[in-house]
């Protein structure tokens, strides 16, 4: 089999894969989002959530898309997220958030082998997710945005 052809191939395979696997996580969080939803169960949640969130001028909505982020992985947030009407300034708040502190369950553990204590690694993250969520917020609050 020409070279080329062959890297073609197994890159469309690693790509389906890919796909697939996203897929098993963004469809049933979301379904479940939207289920919460139409159940009407959102609205208490976030109202549970708004106080906790506000500092960072979201709405308590997304408290389930920062959790699933920090504790699951960034494609959970996704699902939750794409099924929020959130402004750009929320969305960009909470990707910042999530982008410094995602899947902690899982890469904590892992930075054990590195020397540095899983716990400390989790709170240095989650304090920096907060306080970057914090700035961009405070940026976006002077800017007018």
């Amino acid at each position: 089999m020409n070279l080329h052809l062959q890297l073609a191939r197994n890159g469309a395979l690693k790509a389906l894969n890919t796909t697939v696997l996203l897929a098993k996580i963004v469809i049933p969080v979301t379904l479940i989002v939207v289920t919460l939803e139409q159940l009407g169960l959102m609205i208490p949640l976030a109202r549970w959530f708004s106080p906790m969130v506000r500092y960072w001028g979201l709405p308590g909505e997304a408290a389930l898309a920062l959790l699933l982020g920090f504790f699951v992985n960034i494609y959970a947030a996704i699902g939750v997220a794409a099924v929020l009407p959130l402004s750009t300034r929320e969305i960009t708040v909470m990707a910042i958030m999530i982008l410094t502190s995602h899947s902690l369950a899982m890469e904590g553990p892992v930075l054990k082998f590195t020397g540095l204590s899983p716990l400390l690694s989790t709170l240095i993250r989650i304090a920096a997710a907060l306080l970057f969520g914090l700035i961009i917020n405070l940026i976006y609050g002077w800017l007018g945005g």
